[in-house]
């Protein structure tokens, strides 16, 4: 029969124990990259909806998706309102991805634009969209 030493066997899963402990715990730790979405707004001519004399110079754009049931069951509302920059540009982050719509209003003196489309994010990545505002 063997002699089996309790010292070595504990000190051997200790070891084995602390080395699989950390090798799940830096797997596991990874963070999540934010589902973003950057929407530029021109207009015809391809230069930045913006108006430096309108109260916040730029254009309205809301994201949304209302009353949509998902795969869980779930009723998904979305409802995001940003002003874009003087370069025409809006940023929005989300922690899912989404078939968004996105609608558009842009005030220039007495003047009233809007627009409509869609963006489809993609989870964890950036998405890009333009718009052009008539």
């Amino acid at each position: 029969m063997r002699n089996i030493n309790f010292k070595s066997a504990l000190i051997s899963f200790l070891l084995t124990f602390t080395i699989a402990f950390f090798i799940t715990s830096l797997s596991s730790c990874q963070e999540e990259n934010l589902t973003r979405a950057i929407i530029t707004i021109n207009t015809i001519d391809g230069s930045a909806a913006f108006d430096p004399d309108a109260t916040n110079g730029g254009c309205k754009v809301i994201l949304s998706q209302q009353g949509l049931i998902n795969s869980a069951g779930n009723e998904s509302n979305v409802y995001m309102k940003e002003f874009t920059s003087s370069d025409g540009k809006v940023e929005f982050e989300f922690v899912n991805e989404a078939i968004l719509n996105v609608d558009v209003e842009y005030t220039t003196g007495n003047e009233i634009y809007t627009a409509e489309s869609v963006i489809k994010l993609v989870k964890e990545e950036l998405v890009t969209k333009t718009v052009i505002v008539n």
